[in-house]
């Protein structure tokens, strides 16, 4: 269980390291979009500008856009359910017990989520090599080259995603099987701290005092 529990660790961190590092390019593309937008606003003003340096051409902008944000969400996926930030729908989970949570979150992940990311890694590496074999362009005239870039993100982005589901698979089948000192540091997306509970307890107390109200 130590050794589980240590795996789970070292790929998780190897996840949010990825994740730290990608989620740098946010600052290039609020750059380029600020810069789209200014040449724009400035051709609109000044149409001489055209065959000046200050014109890059639009299009191959916006579409640097598209394609920095596509690395952002891809890459960051599994970043992002290590740290458990990812929405969830919590009308009936919430009213589980810590254990059923985790039951939920090793079944959920062995049996949808390592699978899916299976199949994606599977289908979009070949999504990836026919873009590369056949040279694939941007269709715009100006716009990007090189298309099989952006596309080989897709099974970039669910690889980490997978690594970061098997890291969380193992992190609750120590939580469920393992000795109890295991089970604060495997605890975090399953158990509900104080705060939490604090909050929950007082929305529940709202919503009692709203219903003898009510009747």
């Amino acid at each position: 269980m130590y050794f589980l529990f240590k795996m789970s660790e070292a790929l998780s961190a190897f996840v949010s390291f990825i994740g730290k590092v990608v989620a740098w390019l946010a600052i290039p593309l609020m750059l380029i979009i600020v810069l789209d937008i200014t040449t724009r606003k400035l051709l609109d003003a000044y149409p001489g500008l055209v065959n000046s340096w200050l014109y890059f051409g639009s299009t191959k902008l916006q579409e640097m856009e598209w394609h920095l944000h596509a690395v952002l969400f891809l890459l960051c996926l599994g970043f992002a359910y290590v740290r458990n930030a990812h929405v969830r729908v919590e009308l009936i989970r919430e009213r589980f017990a810590p254990r059923v949570r985790a039951w939920i979150e090793l079944v959920g992940g062995l049996v949808f989520l390592i699978p899916y990311c299976y199949l994606i890694l599977t289908y979009g590496w070949q999504f990836t090599e026919r873009s590369y074999m056949m040279n694939e362009v941007s269709s715009a005239t100006t716009g990007l080259s090189h298309r099989w870039i952006i596309k080989g993100m897709l099974p970039l982005g669910f690889l980490i995603l997978g690594i970061a589901a098997v890291a969380i698979v193992l992190k609750h089948f120590v939580y469920l099987f393992g000795p109890a000192e295991f089970r604060k540091p495997t605890g975090d997306m399953v158990e509900v701290d104080e705060i939490e509970a604090l909050k929950q307890q007082a929305a529940a107390e709202l919503a009692a005092q709203a219903a003898q109200q009510r009747s």
